[in-house]
């Protein structure tokens, strides 16, 4: 497809921009995938050599290390607690090599943690490996299976960045890396996006939910989603669904409504930039008559073609609730792999794809068997592991950490080239185990969603609290739901949910039978929950890229909160 760049809106120029400098990237990682280990043995054995002489690379001899084999037998299996002192003396005292010899000038604010937070290093090195993948590496890939008839429309980008980047006593920066990366380019933004500025970094009580939905309308010419998770999108269209009437008739009038809250600045600063749009109010006012039955995604954008942002594991059925509702199959689904503070580990290699093909350049890879415990003798290579097996990850990467427990469980579901794909599965320390029955986030997520299949009403989230207070302890599930059958009575819900859990747990199931954990209970949580979860986190300095949904309330916080909206509960009915 021929394109006169010149004739493209700053958006276009941009897009298109991004897809030629992706395509390369793109390109390289189709080359990588055909030897795989070749190229991650590489990847080590050039860490080592480059750290060789820091304090880390002489106690464990990297000097000495030329194999793989050399690597395993001299470093130890690690996690955070081996570094602290270490990090600690690079943040504070600004002491380098250390662990690591790349210059280091940001520290990961480790995501969901209360009270002491991690310190996580990313090198300069780590950083570039990340840019090029995730801001270049997704246009390749678009632009190979998509074409370019979409790069001339804005994004509706769901980003927003009240998280702050502090500067730590040895001068790096220390949060979120994605909102350092926003805050670079905010003065490009609104060429590329539809959200203004005061959506991207909002002011504290500022509902930009409201303003994500109202800008992105405006625009039909809109081309595609940009979300850090697809639940962030799902939440918005929720909200046009329901208000939709208020949206149009701001935009036909160009006002904002009074119920809308934000403060009187921001309501000046966003005023300035409203006309009225008659014409495009009149026809979303003529889409939305129509009713919800059908998908109303392609009909209010007409040129969208693609979502992007994480929408497997937890994410999934955030993902198929958006395919089957609201956008219909058409518009594709570009699902980002598995990334983390500490390294990037997976991409897609293909649109409603939900399998990451590891990336063999990044981090180099071990995995543990989930069902070999601590038995690190039984550690393998990524060209040693089994298909549908399910392991634990465990990384070298280039900001040193070196045979690091990521404590992210994956399944090894097939092959890209000859590289093996992963789904990620849970968070191993997430799992409950309150008499042993260990219960992963699996087993919580599938006995919710089966629970409302098998029901057939609308489960907007739910979450799950450990009750060590009842006798016998017991689990206390809390669902928001929407949208159900009239005549469904809650302890009917209650009941298939124990069914369910049963079933995706059957030590669980066996032992409430026993009466050694109690039946659950199951309450009930206010409309919206959810959503008024997320706004608390943004406004707490939460970076939008690093908020999960909480599927095991683990802290007083959260406990306070669920329980604090909860409407009614349900126990085992006799």
């Amino acid at each position: 497809m021929d394109i006169d760049v010149k004739s493209l809106t700053p958006a276009g120029q941009g897009n298109y921009q991004k897809v030629m400098q992706g395509t390369p990237v793109f390109q390289h990682l189709e080359k990588l995938t055909q030897d795989p280990m070749k190229y991650n043995t590489e990847l080590l054995l050039q860490i080592i050599q480059d750290n060789k002489d820091t304090e880390f690379g002489r106690k464990h001899g990297f000097a000495k290390i030329h194999t793989v084999e050399d690597f395993q037998r001299s470093v130890p299996i690690s996690k955070y607690d081996d570094y602290a002192d270490e990090i600690w003396r690079m943040t504070e005292e600004g002491e380098t090599d250390l662990i690591c010899s790349y210059p280091i000038h940001h520290y990961n604010k480790s995501s969901g943690t209360m009270g002491n937070p991690k310190r996580l290093p990313m090198s300069d090195k780590a950083i570039e490996i990340s840019n090029r993948y995730l801001l270049g590496y997704p246009h390749g890939l678009l632009g190979q299976k998509l074409g370019l008839d979409w790069i001339d429309g804005r994004s509706i980008s769901l980003t927003e960045s009240a998280a702050s980047v502090n500067t730590l006593k040895c001068g790096a920066t220390y949060g979120a890396v994605s909102v350092k990366t926003v805050l670079e380019f905010r003065p490009y933004l609104q060429m590329m996006f539809t959200s203004p500025d005061e959506a991207t970094f909002p002011q504290p009580d500022t509902n930009t939910r409201y303003l994500h939905a109202r800008f992105g309308m405006m625009d039909k010419n809109a081309t595609n989603v940009g979300a850090s998770f697809f639940s962030f999108y799902l939440e918005l269209l929720r909200y046009i669904e329901h208000n939709w009437e208020m949206l149009v008739h701001d935009i036909e009038t160009g006002t904002i409504d009074a119920s809308v809250k934000m403060s009187s600045e921001v309501r000046e600063s966003l005023e300035k930039k409203l006309t009225p749009m008659p014409q495009r109010a009149a026809e979303l006012r003529e889409i939305f008559s129509q009713g919800f039955d059908e998908p109303f995604v392609p009909k209010v954008w007409p040129k969208l073609r693609y979502i992007m942002g994480v929408g497997t594991g937890g994410f999934k059925v955030y993902a198929d609730k958006i395919r089957d509702s609201y956008t219909g199959p058409s518009i594709k689904q570009l699902k980002m792999g598995l990334t983390a503070s500490e390294g990037l580990f997976s991409l897609p290699f293909d649109l409603d794809c939900d399998d990451g093909v590891l990336v063999p350049d990044s981090v180099f890879y071990e995995f543990l068997p989930l069902d070999a415990g601590d038995d690190f003798s039984k550690i393998v290579t990524l060209d040693q592991v089994e298909e549908g097996k399910d392991y634990e990850i465990i990384i070298t990467n280039c900001s040193g950490f070196y045979r690091y427990r990521m404590r992210d469980a994956v399944r090894v579901t097939g092959k890209h080239n000859q590289t093996p794909t992963i789904q990620f599965l849970y968070r191993i320390d997430q799992n409950v185990s309150i008499m042993g029955e260990k219960t992963t986030e699996v087993a919580l997520r599938a006995a919710a969603e089966n629970t409302a299949k098998e029901l057939d009403f609308e489960l907007i989230d739910f979450s799950m609290y450990p009750d060590l207070d009842a006798s016998p302890v017991r689990y206390l599930y809390f669902m928001e739901i929407g949208k159900k059958p009239a005549d469904l009575k809650p302890k009917e819900i209650r009941y298939v949910l124990e069914k369910n859990l049963a079933i995706a747990n059957p030590s669980m199931g066996d032992k409430v039978k026993k009466g050694i954990c109690g039946a659950t209970k199951l309450n009930f949580l206010e409309p919206e929950t959810y959503m008024l979860y997320r706004d608390l986190m943004l406004a707490k300095g939460v970076a939008s890229g690093q908020l999960k949904p909480v599927r095991v309330i683990s802290n007083e916080m959260q406990r306070k909160f669920f329980f604090g909206l909860t409407e009614y509960g349900v126990e085992l009915v006799k």
